[in-house]
């Protein structure tokens, strides 16, 4: 494993055992097996090294979302990717926590997983089984996995946002689609 690549996994392990502030420099070069000014080399400071674990984890996140292949059902298919980045988030809760106050600054972080999942709502428009317009329905998908956000943010016990995260995908979905055999119009 390259000397780059070690540190990185020293710091993503800390991170998730113990959040930023486990993620000492110190630390990271021990757990690393490298000297401080190896690390500085690498990644310039702790700064540095935070935003490189950071592109690392917005990478992994991505890669998983793009790796979903698209069936010929776009509602199971948003759910698969729903259900993704709920288990990506509780897997990671700390990469992901980071990765949402990034969002917060740079908005942009997270304009490749808005891009996917609308072409996803995008699909179920062109099967004739939204109620409303593509546009419409991808704001209210990304609002509502939003809300989701907020209860993980806030900490609440995952047993809670693992039930919140069905009830409020339900709900959305019986709101935002039709039933397939009801919005079929035999077009492409």
């Amino acid at each position: 494993m390259k000397t780059e690549d070690q540190i990185l996994t020293a710091a993503a392990g800390l991170l998730e055992e113990g959040g930023v502030a486990a993620l000492t420099t110190r630390a990271v070069c021990q757990v690393a097996g490298v000297t401080a000014p190896t690390l500085y080399h690498h990644f310039g400071d702790k700064e540095g090294l935070l935003r490189a674990v950071l592109a690392q984890g917005v990478a992994a996140f991505m890669a998983q979302k793009r790796a979903n292949r698209q069936t010929a059902d776009a509602l199971a298919d948003l759910k698969r990717g729903w259900d993704g980045w709920i288990a990506f988030a509780l897997e990671r809760p700390n990469l992901f926590r980071l990765m949402i106050e990034s969002t917060r600054s740079d908005p942009g972080t997270s304009q490749e997983a808005f891009v996917l999942m609308r072409a996803t709502v995008e699909r179920l428009g062109h099967d004739g089984r939204l109620t409303t317009d593509v546009d419409t329905a991808a704001l209210a998908v990304w609002a509502a996995a939003n809300g989701v956000l907020t209860l993980f943010m806030q900490g609440t016990p995952v047993a809670d946002i693992r039930s919140a995260n069905v009830v409020l995908f339900d709900a959305l979905m019986a709101g935002l689609v039709r039933p397939k055999d009801a919005g079929e119009t035999g077009s492409d």
